[in-house]
């Protein structure tokens, strides 16, 4: 059973580039598609599509550059029995110049950059670089 859909395909996402794979398939919601623009926008993937063959489903095609993967490592904040909520002052910084903080707002998944820019606080998801 799923907990966290977020959680789940970002997970999936990691193990998929650390197995070497070109794509890898992920449960089809409306929270993973904001999530996989927002993961496509900041080039950790290359894209996602529907397939037929699996209708309920994306296939996301993974990014390497110069071979090696776009994304190695993720850390998770918010769990399912430990949510981390911070203000817009709050957000924290990546542990590197390219991570990718997702935090969940009132106006739905941004990163920490855009969210410092629209003034909003939320649930702090996961770092990924």
């Amino acid at each position: 059973m799923i907990n966290s859909l977020p959680l789940d395909l970002l997970i999936r996402i990691k193990n998929a580039y650390l197995a070497g794979r070109e794509a890898t398939y992920v449960p089809l919601s409306q929270t993973n598609r904001r999530l996989l623009l927002l993961l496509k926008k900041h080039q950790l993937i290359s894209d996602f599509t529907t397939d037929s063959n699996h209708p309920r489903q994306f296939l996301v095609e993974l990014l390497y550059r110069d071979l090696q993967p776009a994304l190695t490592q993720v850390s998770i904040y918010s769990k399912p029995g430990r949510r981390i909520y911070q203000k817009v002052a709050s957000l924290p910084w990546g542990k590197t110049q390219n991570s990718l903080i997702i935090v969940s707002t009132s106006s739905g998944l941004l990163s920490q950059r855009q969210a410092k820019k629209a003034h909003l606080g939320g649930e702090i998801i996961a770092e990924l670089y």
